[in-house]
């Protein structure tokens, strides 16, 4: 679901999955991909702008859930 949510608004996807300072750095690249589509002059720029954010938030979520998965897998092996 959150993939899904990235392809719409990637900085809300990022802070979903628990990466606010992500958020707070894919949040210029949203802004200016939506700018760039506004002028139509530079439409293609818009889109390879918004590529990389949604590239950026997928990669991240991505790395979050690996983060929690092995998280999960050291506590349920930890020996005490």
């Amino acid at each position: 679901m959150l993939y899904f949510l990235a392809i719409f608004c990637s900085p809300l996807a990022l802070l979903f999955a628990g990466r606010p300072i992500a958020a707070v750095f894919n949040l210029p690249l949203y802004v200016l991909s939506i700018m760039l589509w506004a002028m139509l002059i530079f439409a293609h720029a818009g889109f390879v702008v918004w590529a990389l954010a949604f590239i950026h938030a997928v990669l991240t979520i991505h790395d979050a859930r690996e983060y929690r998965r092995m998280r999960r897998i050291m506590a349920a092996t930890r020996l005490d």
